[in-house]
């Protein structure tokens, strides 16, 4: 049997965004209310990529004056777009335009990407009755021919005026990505066993001709909470998973699975390429909903081609096709919010040895071999 390997590694990023948005209250400072839009780093002290300036994101702000206690709805799901005054740019609402209020001080809360509806199930729902502590995705549907990225923000605290943050002017608002993202690469481990053989050199054109997942839950919902910390300042604070059934950082999912299928005739070299390289359709970037591998579930099915030439010219053509469920390789046992999890196929003509080499590293490379 021939040998398929198959390399698993996990990647986290998260998305800043530090945004200029405008506010109005019946006092004002007649200072805008501003953020600025960028991707943030978890290890870097400062956001890196530019969010992109031809999309938007929602947010909401409540108002507590320093008498009373208690939030207000300041800003009732706003877009938030990217403007240009003369040669500078910045974000702001895209309609009324919001002041930093003379008293008292506001909590944000942003997600993307903007929906004009907030009952859509992308639009995270933010508690009343708790100050604002819980946002909830419910019944929330991965689209499985176009899905989108679902980014949540940290909860911006006792803001009273635009601040520097990483680099920026504004309201601090760091987004996290709700969903998971696959890729899948492929590559040869061998072409030929000239090492082995220098007199009698057989060799060996793999091509993938299509990779298939199937059982991949697509439906279901996640609430999150937080601490307020409103004697501490300004300052922002993360949302938890309180999902604790399951011991990943994953959704509740219905029943409800879907499928996708990439297919491309692409012939492999010994270095490691994007399925699908050149098409339109690259098998990277796949958002999926978080979720944990359960046994006999998720799985892939990898069919390719091998053509042999061996001494003396003889030809030989044999196809195969692989199924194995993600279950069986623990490396990574879960596709959990905001991780990139890179799959590398490894197919080796010779040999009938599944393969792995697994490790662990939390938001960054996660390296697993899967051998079919």
């Amino acid at each position: 049997m021939k040998k398929l390997l198959f390399l698993a590694a996990v990647v986290g990023v998260a998305f800043t965004s530090c945004t200029k948005e405008e506010g109005a209250d019946k006092a004002s400072t007649n200072q805008e209310i501003t953020f600025e839009v960028a991707k943030y780093k978890p290890t870097s002290s400062r956001a890196e990529v530019a969010f992109p300036t031809d999309q938007s994101f929602g947010t909401y702000a409540y108002y507590e004056n320093n008498l009373t206690a208690g939030h207000s709805i300041f800003i009732n799901n706003a877009e938030i777009i990217n403007k240009v005054s003369g040669t500078t740019s910045y974000w702001a609402a895209k309609g009324e335009t919001y002041y930093w209020p003379t008293q008292g001080h506001l909590d944000f809360i942003s997600y993307a990407p903007y929906n004009e509806d907030a009952t859509s199930p992308a639009v995270p729902k933010i508690s009343d009755d708790d100050t604002q502590q819980t946002i909830k995705y419910e019944g929330f549907k991965v689209d499985a021919s176009q899905p989108v990225d679902l980014l949540y923000s940290d909860k911006a605290m006792q803001q009273t005026a635009n601040t520097v943050n990483y680099g920026f002017v504004g309201v601090p608002t760091l987004f996290h990505h709700a969903l998971a993202k696959l890729n899948f690469r492929v590559k040869a481990f061998r072409m030929n066993n000239a090492d082995e053989s220098p007199d009698a050199v057989t060799s060996w054109a793999i091509t993938v001709n299509k990779i298939t997942i199937e059982n991949i839950y697509d439906e279901g919902s996640v609430t999150m909470k937080t601490t307020n910390v409103h004697d501490a300042g300004a300052t922002t604070v993360q949302w938890t998973n309180t999902i604790s059934t399951i011991p990943y950082n994953v959704w509740s999912n219905t029943s409800s699975t879907t499928s996708k299928t990439w297919t491309f005739d692409q012939a492999l070299t010994t270095t490691a390429r994007t399925y699908g390289a050149g098409m339109t359709d690259l098998a990277e970037g796949y958002f999926i909903l978080p979720q944990a591998l359960a046994a006999q579930m998720q799985k892939i099915t990898i069919d390719y081609t091998i053509v042999t030439t061996a001494p003396g010219a003889q030809v030989g053509t044999k196809e195969y096709s692989a199924t194995k469920f993600f279950n069986d390789f623990p490396a990574v046992p879960a596709w959990e919010m905001g991780k990139n999890i890179i799959y590398t196929i490894e197919i080796d003509p010779v040999g009938d040895e599944i393969h792995f080499a697994p490790a662990v590293v939390d938001w960054e490379d996660v390296n697993g071999v899967i051998s079919l």
